[in-house]
């Protein structure tokens, strides 16, 4: 799907295909290093290209999920995914989201673009709700996240440990379809 940003250029959001490999794998480990609010250290990516390549392969052939990709003037910048919380009947209401993207991207909209992709995958799958967990010291997430009706409905305290041993909690976040 093409987006125009608020710059005026254009955004490409297509699902991730092996050949992404990896520009993907650049991705994980540069964000890893530019922000606090991801669920590794910088340096604790070990994924190899070819495991990645894996990976990918593996999701386009499952139909409980989609890894979606964010191009900008050709380069992947951006990476979301949707997939539901497990795939036992009483569960398949609700689906997961999670969003990447390089820190020189922000504040252009392309996480709402990504958003827009994971919301239409939803409905398309029957999703009555949508989940995600924020750092709650994430104001320009939550801001994006409730933009589209995200409420907390919860706090896990000291969710996260940093190397420096400091905590940070996370919000639990929901999005009734």
């Amino acid at each position: 799907m093409e987006y125009t940003l608020k710059n005026g250029k254009t955004l490409t959001v297509r699902q991730l295909i092996p050949d992404d490999a990896q520009e993907m794998l650049d991705l994980l480990k540069t964000a890893d290093t530019e922000t606090r609010f991801l669920a590794r250290n910088p340096g604790e990516l070990t994924l190899t290209v070819e495991k990645e390549r894996s990976f990918i392969e593996n999701g386009l052939q499952d139909t409980n999920s989609a890894k979606f990709a964010a191009f900008y003037e050709g380069k992947l910048v951006g990476h979301c995914s949707i997939g539901l919380v497990r795939s036992r009947q009483r569960f398949r209401h609700r689906s997961e989201v999670a969003f990447l993207l390089y820190k020189d991207f922000w504040g252009l909209g392309i996480g709402s673009c990504m958003m827009e992709e994971c919301i239409r995958w939803a409905q398309e799958h029957g999703v009555l709700q949508i989940e995600l967990d924020v750092v709650a010291q994430n104001e320009r997430a939550m801001a994006l996240y409730r933009k589209y009706g995200f409420e907390i409905c919860g706090t896990l305290p000291r969710a996260l440990r940093y190397p420096d041993g400091t905590f940070a909690d996370e919000y639990r976040m929901i999005k009734i379809l």
